[in-house]
């Protein structure tokens, strides 16, 4: 899968989170999504003012997640996956999760 995929994949995910977690369904709730292009990378922020998102910052265990039925909790490890930097913040009362990925040098 080209970068542009994979990022597009983990912009998709986060926005999915935003309206599912934060915004409990509710599409209509405002997203702002701003990039930042650089000569080594590309920079995503995507700003809303739900409800904070509640990161754990353990590993994943498939295996425990398959044996107790319990869905969800994939999309951020998928994203940090994808992306170099995946960081969530309040800026100016806004919740903010950003992104990063470098272009790969041979």
């Amino acid at each position: 899968m080209a970068d542009a995929q994979k990022i597009s994949l983990a912009i998709d995910e986060a926005v999915t989170n935003v309206i599912k977690h934060s915004y409990g369904n509710d599409s209509g709730q405002p997203i702002t999504i701003e990039y930042f292009l650089a000569p080594g990378g590309i920079q995503i922020r995507i700003f809303y003012r739900g409800l904070p998102p509640e990161i754990a910052d353990e590993e994943i265990n498939i295996g425990k997640m398959i044996k107790k039925k319990k869905k969800g909790g994939l999309g951020v490890k998928l994203m940090k996956t994808i992306m170099d930097s995946v960081v969530y913040k309040t800026v100016d009362g806004k919740n903010c999760c950003e992104m990063v990925k470098w272009q790969k040098t041979i």
